[in-house]
């Protein structure tokens, strides 16, 4: 039986304020907005942002594979003890995590041994690294560039960038964001003892479907501010890792708010696009790839409307990397409702008499 559990470790949210920092072009799809990018921009000096340039060339996924790092920390899993474990790692260790060598998903498309050639300086494994385990060309560059250095220059490259970033970009994060991801942790917890596991997975991630690979045995369930509406699926050994976005609004006392879950609708389908979309899939279920064919326009640009509409609980997406989109049942019925609630019959209209 898979156990669950519910985790805030620190060094988490640091590492996902590095993959959100190396991918501007998603800034529109990030609740945290272009005022967070800024705001970062500022606090970095020039040797930080050019390292995080060297490093990551706008590859989210070397990051991510940090993650296995992190997650073998003990609690409380903080920041400085994510910096301190990578510093003390073997060289070699460190720029092979970065080339993928732990990471599942890499190890299905390139062998492990050509991972270590590759590391080793055989050129043509080099090359087929960066051919099939790059998703873009940002990370074709990634990989190259961290190919191109020794191990002990990719390791002290890593280590000093995550002090920098901790003491510049984190701290001041973590002081502000830290108690939310405190609360929403207790609320998770709450409702993973009134829901099934299965319930609580569907709902935590928001219309994604959780489906565990065979061998998975814990799954860890943490929250994340930085990366919303954005869900983090990271499957290393027998763990599966899931962060959740915490909600966008703080519960609020005043008897005139709109109930959060009719905002969160309303923002979600306030665009024509997202409309049309949802038009779409009442026909039918599609991938990604499907509907960006339909509609003529760019996966990420497509990807950024289905995120917001599956973070909204509107529609549903399977599992594995050719996931077909749904529309979840009754969110026409749930939105007429919350709305009716909301908005009742003014006294002039209680009367009225409706006529065909």
């Amino acid at each position: 039986m898979t156990s669950l559990h519910i985790t805030t470790k620190p060094a988490y949210e640091l590492l996902l304020t590095l993959v959100a920092y190396v991918t501007p072009g998603r800034v529109d799809s990030y609740a945290a907005g272009a005022e967070w990018f800024e705001e970062v921009d500022e606090r970095l000096d020039e040797p930080t942002r050019d390292a995080v340039h060297r490093l990551f060339a706008g590859c989210e996924h070397l990051a991510i594979r940090l993650l296995d790092v992190a997650r073998r920390l003990p609690a409380p899993g903080s920041a400085e003890a994510l910096i301190e474990e990578v510093a003390a790692l073997d060289p070699r260790t460190v720029r092979l995590t970065l080339l993928g060598y732990h990471a599942q998903r890499a190890r299905q498309r390139v062998a492990p041994a050509v991972i270590l050639a590759a590391a080793e300086g055989d050129a043509a494994a080099g090359l087929s690294v960066v051919e099939n385990v790059a998703e873009g060309p940002e990370c074709e560059r990634a990989l190259a560039g961290v190919l191109a250095m020794n191990d002990r220059e990719a390791a002290d490259l890593l280590a000093s960038l995550l002090r920098a970033w901790n003491e510049r970009v984190f701290a001041p994060h973590l002081a502000r964001i830290g108690p939310l991801l405190e609360r929403e942790a207790d609320r998770l917890r709450g409702r993973s003892r009134e829901l099934t596991t299965e319930e609580f997975l569907s709902e935590a991630a928001n219309g994604a479907d959780v489906v565990p690979a065979p061998g998975i045995e814990e799954i860890e369930v943490f929250p994340t501010w930085v990366l919303r509406p954005w869900d983090v699926f990271w499957e290393q050994d027998e763990t599966m890792l899931l962060g959740v976005g915490i909600p966008d609004r703080e519960p609020s006392d005043d008897p005139e708010a709109p109930p959060d879950r009719l905002v969160r609708l309303a923002r979600a389908l306030g665009d024509e696009r997202r409309l049309r979309i949802l038009r779409r899939l009442l026909a039918a279920t599609y991938t990604l790839q499907e509907l960006a064919e339909h509609f003529g326009t760019p996966k990420t640009t497509l990807l950024h409307h289905l995120v917001i509409l599956r973070s909204a609980g509107i529609v549903r997406v399977g599992s594995g990397p050719q996931g077909r989109y749904s529309l979840r049942p009754g969110v026409a019925r749930e939105l007429y409702r919350l709305l009716d609630d909301y908005l009742p019959l003014l006294p002039s209209d209680r009367g009225a008499e409706v006529k065909p």
